[in-house]
């Protein structure tokens, strides 16, 4: 029995690290990837689909399926339709700009490939979340210079880092109160800097160092760039009877003083459990192979950080 990593999650994929390295017998087929509600599966945001290589003398490059057969169904009776992806675009990145992703409807992904010479075949299923209503300005206290941004701008409005939790909780509305999985990403718009400051000192350092540099821009899972946090949540109802999330305690994934995109996703069970789990490759939804297949709804915002 001969060791095998998921090289494709580890280096393309913003996900969990593995803790170990996984016994199979065979290569296994790997699928990573999500929809985005209202969106295409576009160039930007591809998915992914490759094999596990063994670490006993694999060669990355054997990540690669020549020929995959990929398909995701809309299999929702009112908005039934198909997207076909071809065989062996962008090397191991599927998109086709045709079809969006209508939130609340559920999605198969088919994969048909060869892999040491054997057919192989690999499924999944995602519904979408509802787009929901998010509101960064519940205290009413936003401003041109001051709060978030919808869009990017050389402009952003600031925000003392001290002042996010009280004065700019995150507030969300759903339809019911069903459970819900709540992601935030943290992207530092700041090109590395030994000037780059942490809000909180990591270990006595007040600033990034220079042997930071290749951390900071590393495309590779948990660099010093980014960082998110997944959390389970059950809504709340107020008087009027709205459900209802009131995020406060977020403040914590700006690492540095800066310009920062901040995505906040209402995301499926099958994201959640790949995001949150230790060995999230066998967690996410697939059947037949390993990896994930998932779906969110959300929005960009932006702001600076400042002290």
């Amino acid at each position: 029995m001969k060791y095998s990593i998921l090289i494709i999650i580890v280096l393309l994929i913003n996900a969990c690290d593995l803790t170990s390295p996984q016994r199979f017998e065979n290569d296994e087929l790997v699928i990573a990837g999500y929809l985005q509600a209202g969106k295409p599966v576009s160039i930007d945001n591809p998915i992914f689909v490759g094999k596990t290589v063994s670490t006993e003398g694999g060669n990355f490059m054997d990540i690669y399926l020549e020929h995959a057969l990929v398909t995701i169904e809309n299999i929702d009776e009112t908005h039934k339709d198909t997207l076909y992806f071809g065989i062996y675009q962008y090397k191991i990145g599927y998109y086709n700009d045709d079809l969006l992703i209508n939130a609340g409807d559920t999605y198969k992904i088919e994969v048909e490939a060869v892999i040491d010479s054997l057919p192989v075949y690999a499924y999944a299923f995602t519904t979408v979340p509802d787009s929901i209503y998010l509101d960064l300005d519940y205290n009413d206290l936003a401003t041109e210079e001051y709060g978030f941004a919808d869009e990017y701008s050389d402009n952003l409005p600031q925000i003392p880092y001290n002042e996010i939790e009280d004065n700019f909780p995150v507030y969300s509305r759903y339809d019911d109160d069903s459970v819900v999985y709540t992601y935030y990403n943290y992207y530092c718009l700041e090109e590395f800097s030994t000037d780059l400051e942490f809000t909180q000192p990591v270990m006595g350092y007040e600033h990034l160092e220079e042997d930071d540099e290749d951390s900071y821009n590393s495309p590779l899972s948990r660099n010093m760039r980014e960082s998110s946090m997944i959390w389970r949540y059950q809504p709340l109802q107020d008087d009027e009877s709205n459900w209802y999330l009131l995020e406060e305690t977020y403040d914590g994934g700006f690492s540095y003083y800066g310009r920062y995109r901040l995505t906040i996703y209402s995301v499926d069970q099958n994201f959640y459990t790949y995001k949150y789990h230790s060995e999230s490759y066998f967690y996410g939804g697939i059947e037949g192979g390993i990896g994930y297949f998932g779906s969110v709804a959300g929005e960009d915002f932006y702001t600076k950080v400042t002290k």
